[in-house]
């Protein structure tokens, strides 16, 4: 004669399953989606464009970044997400803000030339006289 053994589930051993099992379904990674950017940076120089190697292009407030290559293109190293600020940075150029948006993919940036002043000495008729004791 044969017997049959019916196993039964315990109730915390039921609701640690349920809970793993809810958990596993509903963390869907579609309710972030993430953007792979790829792009261009340019200069802008006196009425002329110019591709900019090696500009900075980093993520607000976070420790990701890259640079662009000796043709201007870079593909940022990490996924983006809709909202994430990308600011791009050259010497002498000024920084500009991009706001990611959901259909963002490729980027063609292009820098201003920032206005730099050098200061300099006053044009005086006055002699300068140091105040330094004579050795």
């Amino acid at each position: 004669m044969k017997t049959t053994k019916t196993t039964t589930l315990q109730k915390p051993t039921l609701l640690l399953w349920s809970l793993f099992l809810s958990f596993f379904l509903f963390s869907n990674t579609s309710l972030a989606q993430e953007i792979l950017v790829k792009g261009v940076v340019k200069g802008l120089v006196e009425s002329e464009t110019e591709l900019l190697d090696g500009a900075n292009v980093y993520l607000k407030n976070a420790n990701e970044s890259t640079t662009t290559n000796k043709k201007g293109e870079f593909t940022f190293p990490k996924k983006l997400k809709k909202g994430d600020i990308l600011v791009f940075s050259y010497l002498g150029f000024e920084k500009q803000n991009i706001k990611i948006k959901e259909d963002t993919s490729f980027l063609t940036v292009l820098l201003k030339e920032e206005d730099i002043e050098m200061l300099g000495a006053l044009n005086s008729e006055k002699r300068f006289k140091s105040k330094r004791a004579k050795q």
